[in-house]
């Protein structure tokens, strides 16, 4: 066989496409997970409203008339689909490794489904946060009512906390799927099954923020761990599911 020809099968080959694949969703991975943790210290710089302070209505009513705060915003509701655009492939590759392990069509199941809840929840979040400053914007004849959108912001850690019950799902499904095949780097199941049950517990500390942002943190760890196995050993993923 000439080189190019030998070139043109191994590109072929449906072992090595897959194997690619889960790389890439490792990489996605880690830039959702850069994107999510960025957007906190990002909110300091775009002067976003402590909505939970004594005096938030009179803060959120400055922010939604500050004009600089306001053009800020639209910048950065653009880039938080980042999260969508890094998650979608990320969510689909612990999909991918849920089927490699032969794991009932359940795993895989609750993996899509508690994904979708996960970025469904991000998405109302974040059009409860940012989104209000672009209705400001968009609609010349909107009337502030600084209690109304101090409610509606309030809102936005309902909707996250209770997407994040979908990714603890995501978690423990994965997790026990990795442990019934035997690979995944160090701590990806232990560490999975633990902050998943986490993550489903965390809407009994929706009313204090502070313990509910605290809790995820273990979740940061598992997300970076999981894509560092979409990375590290996708050749051996995509072999297991070749001979599947």
């Amino acid at each position: 066989m000439t080189l190019p020809a030998a070139i043109a099968s191994t590109a072929e080959d449906p072992t090595v496409r897959r194997s690619t694949a889960l790389r890439w969703a490792g990489w996605s991975g880690l830039a959702m997970l850069v994107v999510i943790v960025l957007n906190g210290p990002l909110g300091a710089i775009r002067g976003l409203p402590d909505i939970w302070g004594q005096d938030a209505v009179t803060a959120v009513g400055s922010y939604l008339t500050n004009a600089g705060s306001l053009r800020l915003a639209v910048v950065f509701f653009f880039l938080s689909t980042l999260i969508f655009v890094f998650g979608i492939p990320f969510f689909a590759g612990l999909r991918e490794l849920t089927k490699v392990t032969g794991a009932p069509n359940l795993a895989s199941g609750a993996v899509t489904i508690g994904a979708a809840l996960f970025l469904g929840g991000g998405l109302l979040s974040e059009v409860m946060s940012t989104g209000m400053a672009t209705v400001v914007q968009a609609a010349p004849s909107y009337t502030l009512d600084a209690n109304a959108a101090l409610a509606t912001q309030s809102l936005q850690f309902a909707a996250l906390i209770q997407g994040q019950v979908g990714l603890g799902v995501v978690m423990i499904a994965v997790s026990l799927a990795a442990r019934s095949q035997g690979f995944g780097v160090p701590g990806l199941v232990t560490l999975g099954l633990i902050a998943g049950v986490i993550d489903l517990l965390r809407p009994l500390a929706v009313t204090v923020p502070p313990l509910a942002i605290a809790l995820f943190l273990p979740t940061f760890v598992w997300m970076a761990l999981a894509s560092a196995t979409l990375m590290r050993s996708p050749r051996s993923i995509a072999e297991v599911a070749a001979s599947a």
